[in-house]
């Protein structure tokens, strides 16, 4: 089966293509395409607290091609996100609107709660020695998310207003 997820992030839009199978009764992931369109949404949201008609109008294009490119990849379930960019904008929900009638794609703007939980959920504790502690850190645009792993369980994870943009 594959798989979609979209990330309007600070600094890029992506889309990634993912096809999951079982194999001896554990779901495993295979990442097959990525495409990122660098459309520096945090320029616009950390300087000018709102994000342009330039950003938008190029962000809707952006989310119209990618709803073309899931359906031809005939994919089983997406989920697009927001991040800092457009938690900071204070246009954010106008243009979560727009995306929605225009390219008819429900986008969430989440919590830096929520994308942490979401960055750790890409399993990288599998790769890492079950009897050690690690801190795994995503530093993006306009946040920072920093999660602690002991015994290859998250025991606790922060997000941080701040990122490469900010």
């Amino acid at each position: 089966m594959k798989f979609a997820s979209i990330d309007i992030g600070s600094n890029a839009v992506r889309l990634l293509f993912c096809n999951v199978m079982e194999d001896k009764g554990r779901a495993v992931f295979k990442k097959t395409e990525l495409i990122r369109i660098p459309l520096r949404l945090g320029e616009d949201a950390f300087l000018r607290k709102r994000i342009t008609k330039q950003k938008a109008d190029r962000l809707v294009t952006t989310m119209k091609a990618f709803k073309h490119l899931i359906s031809v990849h005939d994919v089983v379930d997406y989920r697009a996100c927001a991040t800092a960019a457009l938690r900071t904008a204070t246009n954010s929900e106008e243009i979560i609107k727009r995306i929605r009638r225009e390219a008819n794609l429900p986008v969430s703007i989440i919590d830096g709660k929520t994308e942490a939980n979401i960055i750790y959920a890409n399993h990288a504790e599998e790769n890492l020695e079950h009897d050690a502690s690690y801190m795994y850190i995503d530093i993006g645009g306009g946040s920072t998310e920093i999660t602690l792993i002991t015994n290859g369980k998250c025991v606790a994870s922060k997000s941080f207003n701040i990122g490469t943009i900010l």
